[in-house]
């Protein structure tokens, strides 16, 4: 058996975790001026951001905006952060509902962005390359909003240059609110109902084609992150809906999927253009994300399984903080660069999630030992305070890149559920 994290050291995360959640929801009083631009932004009611810590590539990442993936990744732990925190039971209702409200007003099709950029006046001379082209922004109308990854925390469009078009936030959002629109009222009536047909009717439009994947790198393509979210929405739509053309996508979309199996691994390949034994931890995101039960992308599932035990067989010889570990710290692929290349704490809290819960559904003991062993890796590396960070150092482990991220806070209350679920099917 190998040795756990420590149970109490995991109930006060999840307290700080859920703490952490609600500080970056609908944060109306924080404040974010980003001189070089001459920018000043404070969010809105239901707006949820990536990191509520202000930064400015110095070299810690600005992620003050609302990305509408992350938000989704957000919303689906919603019910966990107010297990942790009972006292916090109004604000989250609250928050859900202006949510709701926030998403249908910067998915309105008959919004039309800004001809202008209206900070081409304010910029500074070293910071206008990175100002966003006008033809962009006065291009923006109709189902193009549902294309944007992200606004500005206050509603307004993204005015900086960002990696476009990104296809998954719509079908994450709806599969998320129609999930929690079985534990809370807020997620249900009209205007939910509204924001999800929107939602299902954009992903429907688009599901199948090339866009850049769950960690914006280019070239576009038909990443598997973005396929499954789109198949689960679409199946999880049908059903809810009883729509025969979502049904007819959801198996179209299944079918492109299944092009992704690997021969090398038996898993999952990060994208129908990935090359033989090219994968991507967002692939195993994007299942647990799903959290099927059965069928071929399921957390049991063969493939599944195959993806998981060979990225973790990958990440465990790649970076030197792994050596002598029971369980690696896991990165998102073996290529990459972003602030360094890696180890990332929602892809270690994610897998150790997919663990338990396989542990969860089967009784299989190497799967409990393993989750535990990678919920592990994350206290050894987990700094002191609230927060928990986008990256670890490959060999020091020391937190680097994002220094408070929202996905983290959501997957550790997702992986902490899991265990639960763990320990009380043993």
């Amino acid at each position: 058996m190998s040795a756990g994290p420590d149970p109490g050291w995991v109930a006060a995360r999840r307290g700080a975790a859920a703490r952490a959640l609600r500080r970056a929801v609908s944060a109306t009083g924080l404040s974010r001026h980003r001189a070089g631009f001459g920018w000043t932004v404070v969010p809105a009611p239901g707006s949820i951001l990536a990191s509520a810590r202000v930064a400015s590539w110095d070299p810690e990442p600005d992620y003050f905006h609302h990305w509408t993936r992350d938000a989704a990744i957000a919303l689906a732990a919603i019910p966990e952060a107010m297990a942790a925190e009972p006292g916090a039971a109004g604000f989250w209702r609250q928050a859900v509902a202006d949510h709701v409200r926030f998403s249908l007003a910067i998915s309105d099709p008959d919004r039309r962005g800004p001809p202008v950029n209206p900070l081409k006046d304010s910029a500074t001379g070293a910071f206008r390359p990175y100002l966003r082209p006008d033809a962009e922004l006065a291009a923006l109308t109709g189902p193009a909003w549902l294309a944007e990854p992200r606004c500005a925390a206050d509603g307004g469009p993204d005015l900086e240059r960002w990696g476009r078009p990104q296809y998954d936030g719509p079908a994450l959002r709806a599969a998320a609110l129609m999930r929690l629109g079985a534990a809370m009222p807020e997620a249900r009536g009209e205007k939910a109902d509204r924001l999800i047909a929107r939602d299902l009717d954009f992903t429907l439009s688009v599901a199948g084609q090339p866009c850049l994947g769950p960690w914006e790198e280019e070239p576009a393509r038909r990443s598997g992150f973005t396929l499954i979210a789109q198949w689960d929405a679409l199946e999880l739509g049908a059903r809810r809906l009883g729509r025969a053309d979502l049904a007819g996508a959801a198996e179209t979309v299944a079918d492109l999927i299944a092009e992704a199996a690997d021969p090398v691994t038996g898993g999952w390949r990060e994208s129908l253009e990935a090359t033989p034994g090219g994968l991507d931890s967002a692939t195993v995101l994007a299942l647990v994300q799903a959290g099927r039960s059965d069928g071929p992308f399921a957390l049991t599932a063969p493939r599944t399984r195959a993806t998981m035990a060979a990225l973790e067989t990958l990440f465990a010889g790649l970076y030197p903080l792994n050596q002598g570990r029971a369980a690696p710290a896991l990165g998102r692929w073996a290529g990459d660069v972003f602030c360094g290349g890696n180890p990332w704490f929602p892809v270690t809290l994610g897998f150790a999630e997919a663990h338990y819960r396989i542990a969860a559904a089967t009784g299989e003991a190497a799967e409990f030992d393993r989750a535990e062993a990678l919920m592990a890796v994350v206290e050894d590396l987990a700094p002191e305070g609230d927060d928990l960070p986008e990256q670890a150092d490959r060999e020091t482990g020391a937190p680097t890149s994002c220094l408070g991220l929202t996905w983290s806070a959501a997957a550790f209350l997702m992986a902490a559920a899991a265990r639960d679920q763990a320990l009380a099917a043993r």
